[in-house]
């Protein structure tokens, strides 16, 4: 089904809303040339304004906090992350901004002697003065000097710190560039004096609580040191060495090192003489490491070679008996003795040795078990003595650290050299580029607000005026609608003369769409269709017969409808003026195109036929055929008629009812092709479709006639050779 709410008076006139905007274009530009002038002209009264700014980095003091170590030179670091978090930076920004130090600086650089920090001496500027004269200038009754002065320097100060890093950007803006300049690196100076005061103040503050805490700890470390020499007096646990190792552990670890020796000594001799012996037993004295090194038996083991050697030659010329070799033979035997002799002696000297070294080794070891019970016996001793000497160590270490520190604070408070977080890295320097104000850019920045301001209320107050128009326009048509439906309209002058109607018995049936044979049947299915609807039904009939034909037809069908009790409505929708109108005899009548433009009201173009209750709209003597037809206002006034008739039938040959249904985008209830044998296989060319639209929840029907020869016969023929031409075309 339609949208029965599509067309409305709110829909946007776009040519009128154009042609509104045409017309007051020209005041618009002369208001904002108004507005461009008087910009200008007011900024030229403005003195200028320049701006300079002052850059502090803020940086970690280190060693410079009092607190720190001053012997460990990374101590101050471990702050770093406090210090440097956003929240710090931002307690310095806020800082920077505090009433104490504008105060200070004010005071230093006497600006409330300046007109532009004081404005009760005088105007500043141009404007100044012609703000004074209109009495909205000057300074404010019951405000101090120095609160004005206040107000004026926070409002041309500016403190902030870029983001993702620790700079703090100190911007002061005046009509002086010199004192701009000279105000930012003021703040940023006296704001540094005040931190190194600060941290001078707080050095002295430690200084005045660490002297007390130095000459108290300074006695009760020598306290514990005392106590600590008394008790190993005491418990005679000297030290001495450069370890100050205990008497008794030294003497310990002597004795145990002495042992180690012996019994080391003893076990070699012991193999020592087990060798020497083994060897003796195995009749090779002569291997024996000893002997080897004996001078003795190495001078008689000579003896013998050379006693063996004297007898080996002699023997070989004299016999045994002879005195020489018995003499060689017992002075060798004398030899032999004596090499076994020292032999033995030196053996029984290993053993000895042996004997000897096991003897020292168990006295020293006897020793060093007295020792160690002795150790052990002051092993309390030891531990009190070593707790002693922990008590005095750490005393001793926090008197050292004290004392440091209180040298180093005050080496740097005798020095002045006193670090402090925040670091003047660019001081600021006069600006001859004024930043306020900019005369051109501000002018034409006003300029085009200003003309766009005015475009949207002119806009606006057409879109009112429009939307109060379409209002007033629909309600008055509703009115004139109602008043002429309920009344009787002028009747046409003439009838054309009923046409000769087709044997229903000879059509052929379509298979397309419903086909309607007959006018009373048409009418009885168009009355069935609207039921009890509350607005009207709307039907468009697109006709491939001849207008004497369809004009019969549908005169015939007006005329049931409203015997039915339907109140009836024809409108001949033929815009092109090649329509239905000469059929009507209404050729040259006002109609719905002239009824479309507003030219005429309802009451001037309703029709009603003669001796009958049916309604007609003539096509109208405008040509609408070049698509000048407004859709919003063909939707309104159908939407009207839609409350006042109970059936709206819009008749118009197959082109002009295209373009009526292409339109109002095929706002219709009922779809009615007339056609005949030869027309109907081009009317649907496909089922649901409509004139080359595909519809939907639109009800397709179709009216068939017979190509009948005699009245209108010849024209209906020749109308369905021009439709055949025009499709194959």
């Amino acid at each position: 089904m339609r949208d029965k709410s599509f067309a409305s008076p709110d829909d946007i006139d776009l040519m009128a809303l154009w042609a509104t905007l045409r017309r007051a274009m020209p005041k618009l530009l002369v208001l904002t040339l108004a507005a461009g002038i008087l910009t200008y002209v007011v900024l030229s009264m403005m003195a200028p304004r320049y701006t300079s700014q002052a850059e502090m980095a803020i940086v970690a003091k280190g060693t410079a906090n009092p607190f720190s170590n001053p012997n460990n030179p990374t101590a101050g670091l471990d702050t770093l992350p406090s210090r440097m978090d956003k929240e710090a930076v931002n307690t310095h920004v806020h800082a920077l901004l505090s009433s104490n130090l504008a105060a200070r600086v004010i005071k230093e650089l006497q600006l409330d002697s300046r007109r532009e920090f004081n404005a009760s001496l005088g105007p500043v500027d141009s404007l100044d003065t012609v703000m004074r004269l209109v009495g909205l200038g000057g300074s404010r009754p019951g405000i101090s000097d120095e609160d004005e002065a206040l107000k004026e320097f926070f409002s041309r100060l500016d403190v902030y710190s870029p983001a993702e890093s620790r700079v703090i950007n100190i911007q002061f803006t005046s009509v002086d560039p010199g004192l701009a300049a000279k105000v930012a690196n003021t703040v940023a100076e006296t704001y540094r004096e005040e931190l190194a005061q600060a941290t001078v103040a707080e050095t002295d503050t430690v200084q005045k609580s660490l002297a007390p805490r130095i000459d108290a700890l300074s006695e009760e470390v020598s306290k514990a040191e005392s106590e600590v020499a008394n008790f190993r007096a005491k418990a005679g646990l000297l030290r001495s060495g450069a370890q100050q190792t205990p008497l008794n552990e030294q003497q310990l670890g002597d004795i145990a090192s002495e042992l180690t020796r012996a019994s080391a000594t003893t076990s070699a001799a012991q193999t020592r003489a087990k060798a020497a012996r083994q060897l003796l037993s195995k009749r090779a004295p002569e291997a024996i490491p000893e002997v080897q090194a004996s001078p003795i038996i190495q001078n008689l083991i000579q003896q013998r070679v050379t006693v063996e050697r004297d007898l080996l030659k002699l023997s070989a010329t004299m016999k045994p008996a002879h005195p020489v070799i018995r003499q060689l033979n017992a002075d060798l035997n004398a030899v032999k003795q004596q090499i076994s002799a020292e032999v033995a002696n030196l053996v029984a000297g290993l053993d000895r040795e042996a004997f000897i070294a096991a003897e020292q080794e168990a006295a020293i070891r006897k020793r060093l078990d007295a020792v160690k019970i002795e150790v052990a016996d002051s092993g309390a001793d030891n531990v009190e003595l070593r707790q002693l000497e922990a008590r005095a160590a750490a005393k001793r270490g926090e008197l050292e650290r004290l004392q440091a520190q209180f040298e180093a604070n005050r080496a740097r408070a005798d020095g002045g050299v006193v670090p402090v977080e925040a670091q003047i890295i660019a001081l600021a320097r006069p600006s001859s580029v004024p930043v306020f104000p900019r005369k051109v850019p501000y002018t034409v920045l006003v300029m085009v607000g200003t003309l766009l301001l005015g475009t949207a209320i002119v806009i606006t107050a057409g879109l009112a005026a429009g939307a109060r128009k379409g209002d007033e326009s629909e309600r008055r048509l509703r009115e004139e609608i109602a008043v002429v439906a309920a009344s009787d309209p002028v009747p046409v002058e003439a009838s054309p003369p009923p046409l000769p109607r087709p044997n229903p018995e000879t059509a052929e049936a379509a298979d397309l769409a419903p086909a309607f044979r007959s006018p009373d049947a048409l009418a009885e299915h168009l009355v069935h269709s609207a039921g009890t609807a509350r607005t009207g039904q709307r039907t468009i009939l697109a006709s491939h017969a001849d207008p004497a034909t369809t004009v019969a037809v549908v005169r015939d069908a007006a005329n049931a409808m409203t015997e039915a009790g339907a109140q009836t409505l024809i409108i001949d929708g033929s815009f092109d003026g090649d329509g239905l109108a000469d059929a009507f005899q209404m050729s040259h009548a006002p109609g719905f195109t002239e009824l479309i433009s507003g030219a005429v009201t309802f009451s001037d173009v309703v029709r009603s036929l003669p001796d009958s209750g049916v309604h007609i709209i003539a096509c109208g003597a405008v040509n609408a055929s070049d698509g000048n037809v407004d859709a919003d206002q063909l939707n309104m006034i159908l939407d009207a008629l839609d409350e006042a008739y109970d059936q709206i039938l819009v008749v118009a040959r197959a082109q002009a009812a295209r373009a009526i249904f292409e339109t109002i985008q095929g706002r219709f209830d009922i779809a009615i092709i007339m056609d005949n044998a030869e027309t109907r296989r081009t009317a649907f060319s496909e089922h649901g479709t409509f004139l080359g639209f595909t519809v939907s929840d639109i009800e397709l029907l179709r009216y068939e006639t017979e190509v009948v020869e005699g009245r209108g016969g010849k024209a209906e023929k020749r109308w369905n050779q021009a439709l055949r031409a025009a499709s194959i075309a």
